[in-house]
């Protein structure tokens, strides 16, 4: 089980079943004799005691910093600098010397090597939008970003990137892929587009009612479509004259 918070929940809920049961030994139920350890037991602290270790990392020239064997990733902006590690069981969250958050991973085990969040350098890509079919990323993408950043020019897959960048700073992919799939009811949407979507579902306005046109009074247009393959037939096979 990845979640190690559900996990201990199980435990707990196993633990509370297992209770009115006569103990294995001592004559007694469980929960009678726990009431009687209750008595004897000290206050509890007023605070809770955060069960975790600090270690200062320093991450490559990619971002990435080892903890345990594993990478976690930290931003483009920290490489090659110091950053602090607060780890617990379940978390790494990596946070400036100032102990300001940047990002937070669940913590790997088993045969997982590398922890990747790739919102903090959707800004470096853009600078640079041919690459991004190359990165594990773009292999992450849910389909329709795939395809729709494949079909953007160079400008459009650099404010597709931006969008991005915003757009995952709160939220996971789930609410950006429903934007999409809205915006591009009409054709190929702008970034402007998929952002007004993405707010409309955010705050809870994404209901709207559509006009009621008769179909006989729109006239019929011809299929558009999207790049420069149609201005070949304006060459003459065979060379120039």
């Amino acid at each position: 089980m990845a979640d190690l918070e559900r996990l201990n929940e199980t435990f707990w809920t196993a633990a509370e079943e297992d209770r009115n049961r006569k103990h294995y030994q001592k004559d007694g139920l469980l929960s009678e004799l726990f009431e009687e350890d209750r008595k004897a037991l000290l206050q509890l602290p007023e605070k809770s005691f955060e069960c975790v270790r600090y270690e200062e990392c320093r991450p490559d020239k990619y971002g990435l910093v080892k903890i345990d064997g594993r990478q976690y990733s930290t931003s483009p902006r920290f490489a090659k600098s110091s950053v602090l590690a607060k780890i617990s069981y379940g978390t790494i969250e990596i946070m400036t010397a100032e102990h300001e958050s940047i990002i937070t991973h669940a913590r790997l085990y088993g045969e997982d090597k590398k922890s990747m969040k790739w919102q903090p350098y959707l800004e470096l890509m853009a600078k640079r939008p041919m690459a991004i079919k190359y990165t594990d990323f773009f292999e992450q993408l849910p389909v329709n970003w795939k395809e729709y950043i494949d079909s953007c020019t160079v400008p459009e897959k650099q404010e597709a990137l931006r969008l991005l960048s915003v757009l995952l700073k709160q939220h996971d992919f789930s609410v950006a892929t429903e934007s999409l799939k809205i915006a591009s009811t009409h054709g190929h949407p702008s970034a402007e587009s998929i952002k007004q979507v993405f707010y409309q579902l955010i705050n809870g306005r994404s209901d709207r009612v559509s006009l009621d046109i008769r179909r006989d009074s729109i006239p019929p247009m011809p299929p558009a479509s999207r790049g420069s393959t149609h201005y070949d037939k304006l060459f003459e096979k065979g060379g120039v004259s």
